[in-house]
């Protein structure tokens, strides 16, 4: 069950990832065109702002759900298993502890800025543009407690997803030079 949760969350956070890059490159494109036929549109810079401003959050809650984020696995692993399972632990609480206050004084700008809007596009209040604060901040802790078991497993089996991504790489690669180095023989 949790599995099926954090796959329906992790696609729907890599919908909005795409859809926010689709719509920041056809911004980005149109504005160019539009200023090459000499209309510049006053909107484009605000929004081209907000976009990254919004994928960058969603895609920092996409790395890490996918466990792409900085950690300290080498130290982990290089201890005892039960200071390595306390210090994991400890990590992973930090980091929900942290995104709950990021969450909690997020959400407090929301009311502030409700007041303010955008200069170009009137319409558009401040509260929805950083509104990406709480809702990722949000998703980030939701990924967290999803991806955690796993997380608490690999510092109990002394297992670095880092070096074991970079070891399995070096695998994959080392099969492909045989496998392309055989067929050069063959030849």
């Amino acid at each position: 069950m949790v599995a099926k949760i954090e796959t329906a969350l992790l696609w729907l956070i890599e919908t909005i990832c795409l859809a926010l890059l689709i719509a920041l490159a056809l911004a980005v494109i149109y504005s160019t065109t539009m200023r090459y036929l000499g209309a510049s549109p006053s909107w484009y810079d605000e929004i081209a702002s907000v976009l990254l401003a919004w994928l960058t959050y969603f895609g920092a809650t996409y790395a890490l759900f996918l466990r792409h984020h900085m950690s300290f696995g080498g130290i982990v692993t290089a201890l005892p298993r039960r200071a390595a399972i306390a210090l994991a632990l400890f990590s992973e609480f930090l980091v929900v502890g942290f995104f709950a206050v990021v969450a909690w004084y997020g959400n407090a700008v929301l009311a502030v800025a409700k007041w303010d809007s955008l200069l170009s596009i009137r319409w558009m209040t401040l509260d929805i543009v950083q509104s990406v604060i709480p809702v990722t901040a949000v998703l980030m802790i939701i990924g967290t407690f999803l991806t955690m078991p796993r997380a608490l497993r690999n510092a109990a089996a002394g297992i670095d997803t880092d070096h074991a991504e970079i070891e399995q790489a070096i695998a994959e690669a080392e099969r492909e030079n045989a496998q392309a180095s055989e067929k050069d023989d063959t030849k």
